[in-house]
Formats: structure tokens, sequence, C-alpha cells
């Protein structure tokens, strides 16, 4: 052999490798692209739940976080709760849980710095795989370590939580946590890493919990069928719970896992003798 094929087998031997790990990691580089564009996706959306249209600032709506700032939130146990657990990051807020220096899970709940009494709250969030979350409402208590109680708007992985998954209908998402179960028909939930829409509208005496745009439950303050299902409860209440309206703030539950929300926004109803 001459010494031109000898040159030319050894221009081979060292590209042939090349070509290989080229052709290897080709699929990577394509799944990192279609990533990428999801990731992109997902953060135009978050900006778009972020933003109110003409037609919301109309009918009232007015938002609760912005996608750069917290404004009409507070930590209940930690005023800067964004240094303790909670972040902003492509503009929706999530919690992420970390064990600090004394072996406490960071965090902590949420709270609205406005109250209200006739209202509608619209919210989206997408959880991890067996999170537990919830919204609440005619919220009292968190005053010297005692934990908030009142009425909550489940928010957990139906097919992963061991509450869901035993407790039923009466503790999965939709429900009235622990009392009533929202409409099964009729509802229809994204798995954990998608997102969902809900919204809790309190109006008079009546209340109404919505999932992605459709009612799957309704109830009464005082009225017969809630107090007998009060009585049947398999969770502790405070007293006087689910009998009587006053103003209220609104609070994201932090139970411990992870959550990301978007799309916070509030608007004030006209009390139910006065609404059209």
């Amino acid at each position: 052999m001459n010494r031109l094929s000898y040159l030319r087998l050894f221009i081979l031997a060292c590209t042939f490798p090349a070509v290989i790990h080229a052709q290897t990691f080709a699929p990577k580089n394509d799944r990192e692209t279609e990533e990428a564009a999801q990731l992109q996706a997902e953060i135009a959306a978050t900006a778009a739940a972020n933003t109110l249209s003409q037609q919301e600032i109309a009918e009232g709506w007015r938002l609760l976080f912005d996608g750069k700032s917290v404004p009409g939130w507070r930590g209940l146990k930690n005023r800067e709760f964004l240094k303790a657990g909670w972040k902003i990051e492509h503009g929706a807020l999530k919690l992420t849980k970390e064990i600090n220096e004394m072996g406490e899970v960071t965090g902590g709940d949420l709270i609205t710095a406005e109250n209200w009494g006739d209202f509608e709250f619209a919210f989206q969030w997408k959880l991890g795989v067996s999170t537990n979350s919830g919204i609440m409402y005619f919220a009292r208590g968190g005053i010297g370590g005692a934990r908030v109680s009142g009425c909550e708007y489940q928010l957990i992985d139906d097919v992963h939580h061991p509450d869901g998954l035993k407790g039923g209908p009466i503790k999965r998402t939709g429900a009235l946590y622990g009392v009533l179960p929202p409409d099964e028909t009729k509802k229809v939930l994204n798995e954990p890493g998608k997102w969902n829409a809900g919204k809790i509208r309190v109006q008079g005496a009546h209340i109404e919990h919505w999932l992605n745009g459709v009612k799957i439950l309704e109830y009464d303050l005082a009225s017969r069928p809630l107090q007998e299902a009060i009585k049947k409860a398999v969770i502790k209440l405070p007293p006087g719970y689910g009998m009587y309206k006053f103003k209220t703030a609104l609070v994201i539950l932090d139970d411990g896992d992870e959550i990301a929300l978007r799309g916070l926004k509030v608007r004030p109803l006209l009390p139910a003798g006065l609404a059209h």
C-alpha cells in the first residue's frame, strides 16, 4: 500500500467516530429543540394569562399577579415569601420544595392583601405528581402559629395522592374539601404537569366552584343540604363553618408540595339582590 492509501485510511479512521457521534446524539438535539419550543409556547400562554383583555377590564377584573411582582399577596408567616421557597419563574408563581438549615419545609401559605364580600376569583394552576394544595375562602385564624381554616376549593393530584385516592370525591379537585364533592360527570381535569383553570364565585349566600369552564359544585351557606353535609364531614371543621358570610381574604395553601400558578385575578360582584 502506498503512502497516499495510508493517508486516506488515516483520514477515514479519524472522521468515522465523529459521524457515529453525530448520528447517536441527533435525536437528543431534536428533543431539546422540541422542549425549547414547548417552553416558549408555555411562556407565551402564561404571559397571556397574566394580562387582562379589554373586555375583562370593562367587567371589573383586576390582576393579583402580573408575572413579575406579587403586590396582591403576602406570606401568612413570612412576608418575604419570595425568599422562602416561593419564586417567580417564566411568569408563573411557583412553590418548589426545599429543606432549609433547620430541617423545616420552606414556602408557607399566601394570603391576599384585600378582602371581598361578593366576588369572582379566577386562577390557573399546574401541579407536580402527587401534589396537594387548595384555595381557601371565608378564611379565619392563622394567628399565633395556628393554621388558617375555612372553606377550601381542593387542588390535588386525584390519581396519585393518597388523600384523593382514599378520601374519594369529597377530597378531590374541585370539592368543598371534606364536605361536598364536585359533580364527577361534568369534571374534566388535566393531569399533573398540565395547566387547569378554576374559579370561585361568591354572590349572596350562593357559592360556586368552576373547573376548566364548567360549574362542578354549588351550594348555599346555612342551607339544610350544607348543614347535613357538615354533620357527615370526616374532617374537623371550625365552629360556625358554612353558616354565615363575611368579607374574606383568599389563601393559597402550602401543603408541602410543588405547585405553579398564573392568571390570578378577581372582580367584585354586586350583591345578589342588585345583580341583573
